[in-house]
């Protein structure tokens, strides 16, 4: 059994793979979701490009009833950048974690029957998803092929008081 808490974050997991530049359209500039880690401190160059989710310390705030959440959800994206410019990659990274996470195209519902019969919904678990800020803190040393951007976003949903397993 998962609390709310983890649900979101195995969607902020799920939705992270969509981050790629083979569609038609193309909707992203780099291939960042392709590999995604969850609090992974060290990534192996033979990973990139790749996406790590770190889930941070929440707030909290009762009400009638339930509580509501606010968890700050810190995302990196990493990619080498070969002959190009590190500054340049780090802003597609930055614009494609902005464009995934906050697109109100993002049809967060919960599908509970099969596809094959009329679709039925839930509401989604968590009630929005706000870009907070983000970019590159240090760009790479001469030598280094890797760069990257992060983006944190703030989560918010609700749990019944005392159930975190339960909205």
């Amino acid at each position: 059994m998962n609390t709310i808490r983890e649900l979101i974050i195995q969607d902020l997991i799920a939705r992270a793979a969509e981050i790629a530049t083979t569609g038609s359209p193309q909707d992203y500039a780099t291939d960042i979701g392709a590999t995604i880690f969850r609090a992974h401190p060290k990534v192996d160059p033979d990973d990139l490009p790749c996406l790590v989710v770190w889930p941070q310390v929440e707030t909290a705030e009762n009400m009638p009833g339930q509580s509501r959440h606010r968890m700050p959800v810190k995302i990196e994206g990493l990619a080498a950048f070969a002959s190009s410019e590190p500054s340049v990659i780090s802003e597609r990274i930055l614009g494609d974690l902005i464009k995934c996470f906050t697109s109100p195209t993002w049809d967060r519902r919960r599908l509970v029957t099969s596809p094959a019969s009329p679709a039925t919904y839930l509401d989604p678990y968590l009630e929005s998803i706000v870009y907070q800020g983000g970019g590159t803190d240090s760009y790479p040393e001469d030598g280094s092929l890797t760069v990257g951007a992060s983006a944190t976003f703030l989560v918010t949903y609700w749990t019944t008081i005392g159930d975190p397993y339960s909205q």
